[in-house]
């Protein structure tokens, strides 16, 4: 088993977004999706990978997803992206970002 540094942020991000839907109860939200560069974990067996990755409303703190290489750390953090997405029965993204909260 690899050991993953526990990020409290994201401090280089590859890309973030917001965004919208809506709840199985019918309320309509927009969430935080960020993405951090992948990055070596040098105390990992064989220098392994990770991409940091947070979604607001979902993982409700940074988890670091490992992989081979960093395309595979990567593609490993976009699987949490989508399962977020097919949880909530599909998403907006581009949504505006929440007024009066700070990030």
């Amino acid at each position: 088993m690899m050991n993953f540094p526990e990020l409290e942020v994201i401090d280089d991000l590859v890309a973030e977004d917001w965004w919208a839907y809506v709840t199985a109860k019918g309320e309509e939200r927009v969430t935080r999706v960020s993405i951090g560069r992948p990055r070596t974990a040098p105390e990992a067996m064989g220098g392994g990978w990770y991409c940091p990755i947070k979604i607001d409303d979902f993982t409700h703190k940074v988890l670091c997803l490992g992989g081979v290489g960093p395309v595979d750390a990567l593609a490993n953090a976009m699987r949490i992206a989508k399962a977020f997405e097919d949880s909530v029965g599909g998403v907006s993204p581009g949504a505006k970002q929440p007024t009066g909260e700070r990030f």
